[in-house]
């Protein structure tokens, strides 16, 4: 499967396409939202939320670390490039993973603030024989808003692409 790299993404090594930012929602694919996307923060100063800030380039790009995404579209009603599009009722395809080897849970220490945040309950507690529940990630059921991170004591949680497709808007 032919892959195609921004000009940033070779220069970096990042030739497997996996170290591309988080855009907003229904962005164009990569390679086609860097080439229409003017960089004129429309879609950073109508994020309600405030999670849209200036990347490399003066390009959009989503930071779940200040709190989470709402899909209220306002970022895709004010962008006149056409560079966020609804197209679908799938904003990305992004979706939540835990560190195992970070989260405080899988130490032994009793921690639940990734569970509580998550309204469509994609993280769910799994009971462990003579130890305390740890969460796990339905991904079936995440919609990637991102509600999991900013409250994660030790920053165990990331998005992470969950198609094979490297022209969607990945992580």
């Amino acid at each position: 499967m032919s892959t195609q790299l921004s000009r940033m993404q070779f220069l970096r090594g990042d030739f497997r396409g996996r170290d591309r930012p988080i855009r907003p929602p229904w962005a164009l694919a990569e390679t086609l939202f860097t080439e229409i996307c003017t960089g004129c923060g429309d879609c950073i100063t109508q994020c309600p939320e405030g999670i849209i800030k200036a990347g490399r380039a003066g390009y959009p790009v989503v930071e779940f670390s200040t709190g989470e995404c709402t899909f209220c579209e306002a970022c895709v009603e004010t962008c006149d490039a056409n560079a966020l599009l609804k197209n679908s009722n799938e904003p990305w395809q992004i979706k939540a993973s835990i560190e195992t080897d970070k989260c405080i849970a899988y130490q032994g220490v009793e921690c639940r603030s990734c569970y509580d945040p998550c309204e469509p309950r994609a993280v769910s507690m799994h009971p462990r024989p003579g130890g305390i529940s740890i969460p796990r990630v339905e991904t079936e059921n995440c919609s990637g808003c991102g509600a999991c991170i900013a409250v994660c004591p030790v920053a165990a949680i990331n998005m992470q692409a969950q198609t094979t497709n490297l022209s969607d808007n990945e992580v």
